[in-house]
């Protein structure tokens, strides 16, 4: 077995958000040295059932082996049908487990990202789920800075208590940029009330949700 390979392939995993438990079934597959193998993994979020496929090709070329995507089966409380998506693996653009969770639950994640020319923009990211790719993916859409949405002035607009405290209001935003949807505390009619909301720049707006 190629270490330095093995090494970097585990690595590799664990920073696109996959456990660490996933490292003997990595060395058993390449020890096996077959041309491709897939590794299963399931996690579950609040009620949320996620299983993802793990997808490695080995070099023509060579004993090395690389990571080349994962598909993830989103299957939620209640819902009749599951969501499936691929993401494929590129040099420091990954889509990590997290995220591809949050990009299936309709909401948007930002990231920074390589363009063709090279250089590294930051955009928002989220699934189109109306057009899908010649593969049967859901098509990604991506909204660059120039796009126009400002997250704090957005925020800003709304009487939302955590804006206060500057700490807060940092948590806050970099929870959203994550694709989370965040507990807040509005003011309404002089009166403090809970919801959750999440990012929304295609609308260049927050999506607002009471209990």
């Amino acid at each position: 077995m190629n270490q330095k390979n093995f090494d970097y392939l585990r690595e590799q995993i664990i920073a696109t958000g996959f456990s660490e438990t996933l490292e003997d079934k990595l060395k058993a597959a390449i020890q096996e040295g077959k041309p491709e193998f897939k590794l299963d993994h399931s996690i579950q979020y609040g009620r949320d059932n996620v299983g993802v496929e793990l997808n490695f090709t080995r070099s023509k070329q060579s004993d090395m082996y690389f990571f080349n995507s994962f598909r993830v089966s989103l299957e939620k409380a209640k819902a009749l049908e599951k969501l499936e998506q691929t993401f494929y693996i590129n040099k420091g653009d990954n889509i990590a487990l997290k995220e591809a969770y949050h990009l299936l639950n309709t909401r948007a994640v930002n990231k920074d990202l390589t363009t063709k020319e090279g250089q590294v923009a930051n955009a928002w990211v989220q699934i189109d789920f109306k057009e899908t790719t010649a593969s049967g993916n859901f098509k990604l859409k991506y909204f660059y800075e120039s796009y126009g949405y400002d997250l704090e002035k957005v925020l800003s607009a709304q009487p939302i208590r955590e804006l206060a405290d500057p700490e807060s209001k940092s948590n806050l935003i970099s929870a959203l940029k994550e694709g989370n949807r965040v507990p807040v505390t509005i003011q309404v009619d002089g009166v403090d009330k809970n919801y959750h909301i999440e990012a929304n720049p295609q609308f260049k707006t927050l999506n607002i949700y009471d209990e």
